[in-house]
């Protein structure tokens, strides 16, 4: 299982609230927290940690992720995606890794990215 202390964000640039409710989009090239409720999209070019109080009605784009609260909508992942213990998604999920901690919940389904390709490759015989 994919170490979580790799994927989680430092000093946030955005971060979401617990009381805060937006809809519409959040777009940001830096690190998101998520602590409130968001519908509409999230993307960002960095990490996204959606937090245990977050509710995430929203199609999701980030470099890494970590999810402990609740998502709705389609997840795509460049590399690693982390549905914590307390994390639920519904949804599809694209990335190249994947991993669901003991009580996480996925409903939806999964592609991997990258993996295939680097597996697939032809073995050269000297």
């Amino acid at each position: 299982m994919a170490k979580r202390e790799e994927y989680e964000i430092g000093a946030p640039e955005t971060i979401v609230g617990a009381s805060v409710k937006i809809e519409g989009d959040l777009t940001g090239d830096g690190d998101i927290l998520v602590d409130g409720t968001v519908s509409g999209k999230i993307k960002t070019n960095k990490n996204l940690n959606i937090g245990p109080t977050a509710k995430v009605d929203a199609d999701v784009e980030a470099n890494n992720a970590s999810i402990a609260g609740m998502v709705k909508g389609d997840i795509k992942i460049k590399g690693a995606l982390i549905i914590q213990e307390t994390g639920k998604v519904e949804g599809n999920i694209t990335c190249s890794r994947l991993a669901i901690a003991e009580g996480g919940h996925f409903s939806g389904t999964s592609t991997m990215t990258g993996q295939m390709e680097e597996t697939n490759q032809p073995v050269e015989e000297e």
